[in-house]
């Protein structure tokens, strides 16, 4: 029998601290595995959402538990049969002294073994530091020359040419020709980068874009490859990794430059900066059109004043008004159709800048239009000019044979009843109105002497 002291010793464990301690270990060393076989048994609670099921391969079974919070980011449950991989850790459930495994995530058997796969893989380039933020290269601000490496029969080049024909017309697209699915296609991918690597050394490559359609796992194996991630990330060129949908995600990805959730996401990328242009040289055109239109409303507003000014002098200049207004309607012809050709003009200019540097010939155009307009200000303030100095010269002569112009040399008119004097006939006491150039003088006659 045991002694008092053997009784009360620390050795001596209780249950519940003997399968603590084991579950404590349990967890400990197993913290972090993978297991793979068939289930057996199934159960679904539905009001807690956690599945419990049985594990097993030839010899051996376990029972394992996945929790809801766990589970409800799968897409299908689980069916008895099925084959599949689980990741968790090992514990113990202490009431009952029985251990199992806690699943965190379930695969299917095959597409588990890829996923592992591409985690070994994705843990080990990037305790290397090939994911590195700082090893990766900043894009070309504007990207002339473009290398795509995908397959040359699918979409995928045809949407990104037909982005970048559409958003950037002046770039160019070399296509280094490879597999994106199968057992060649990692060494084709690898040759189409030392393509593009010889071909940078004749014609210089300003970025490259690796890219495919969407598929399964197993379809984008080959951007998991660890050879094409040291080939990308010893690449001296940027590089925009495009590889499936959105959703999907590759050691290509990781390791690359910049990554575009789809292909033609990669070309607007690429194209952002040639797209701007295109916009700022429609904006110059439009301003420069109703800056034009604005001053000729202007000028026009202008010479419509002084032909209203001109009617209500109440003289006969009807003619020389029309003439001025003749004028000024073909110097606006005139200026629209001048208008016309330099928009024209402007428009070949631009088909022009597709071969050439847009930013130096956008310069030069906005130099040529300020000198044009400069001109067109001389030539039509000269015109304004002599028309105004005409019309003063008739205003002059006008203003000549004016009865208040005799007046303002200190002659006067005298009126009886709105005659002149001339004209009627005279009495003393009669009352007369005399006019002076400022003054309208009444009086009364008290005398007459007739002059012989």
């Amino acid at each position: 029998m045991l002694s008092k002291e053997q009784k009360n010793s620390p050795e001596i464990f209780s249950v519940s601290q003997l399968n603590r301690s084991a579950k404590f270990s349990l967890e400990k060393k197993f913290n972090d595995v993978w297991v793979k076989g068939e289930i057996s048994e199934f159960t679904n609670y539905r009001q807690s959402g956690h599945w419990y099921f049985t594990l097993k391969d030839e010899n051996s079974s376990i029972n394992c538990v996945m929790f809801k919070f766990k589970n409800s980011y799968l897409k299908n449950i689980p069916e008895i049969g099925d084959e599949i991989v689980l990741k968790g850790k090992l514990s113990l459930f202490e009431a009952q002294g029985r251990y199992q495994f806690i699943a965190e995530s379930l695969e299917y058997s095959g597409e588990g073994d890829l996923l592992k796969a591409f985690e070994n893989l994705k843990n080990k380039l990037l305790k290397e530091g090939l994911f590195d933020e700082t090893f990766k290269k900043d894009l070309p601000e504007l990207p002339m020359h473009i290398g795509v490496v995908t397959s040359p029969s699918g979409a995928v080049i045809q949407d990104i040419k037909n982005v970048l024909e559409r958003r950037a017309p002046l770039s160019r697209i070399t296509l280094a020709p490879s597999s994106v699915q199968g057992d060649k296609a990692e060494d084709e991918i690898i040759n189409a980068l030392s393509m593009l690597r010889e071909f940078n050394k004749k014609e210089k490559l300003d970025l490259i874009i690796i890219a495919r359609g969407g598929g399964s796992l197993e379809d984008l194996w080959c951007f998991n490859s660890e050879k094409i991630a040291r080939e990308i990330y010893a690449f001296e060129i940027p590089v925009i990794s495009a590889v499936g949908h959105e959703t999907d995600f590759t050691i290509c990805d990781l390791v690359s430059d910049l990554r575009a959730p789809t292909p033609s996401a990669a070309a607007e990328i690429a194209s952002q900066a040639h797209s701007l242009i295109v916009d700022k040289i429609e904006n110059l055109e439009k301003v420069i059109s109703i800056s034009v239109k604005n001053y000729l409303k202007t000028k026009n507003e202008n010479f419509s004043d002084v032909s209203n000014v001109l009617k209500k002098i109440n003289f006969n200049l009807e003619q020389k008004i029309f003439k001025i207004d003749e004028s000024f309607n073909k110097i606006v012809f005139l200026q629209k159709e001048r208008f016309s050709s330099k928009r024209l003009d402007l428009i070949k200019k631009r088909a022009f800048l597709r071969d050439k540097n847009p930013l130096i010939k956008l310069s030069n155009q906005r130099s040529n239009l300020k000198s044009k307009k400069l001109i067109f200000e001389n030539v039509f303030n000269d015109v304004l000019s002599n028309k105004k100095i005409s019309f003063d010269t008739f205003s002059s002569k006008l203003l000549a044979f004016s009865p208040l112009s005799i007046l303002s040399r200190g002659y006067t008119v005298s009126t009886k009843d709105d005659e002149l004097l001339d004209k009627t006939k005279l009495t003393k006491g009669d009352e007369i109105l005399t006019r002076t150039q400022r003054n309208l003088i009444s009086s009364k006659i008290i005398k007459i002497d007739e002059i012989k």
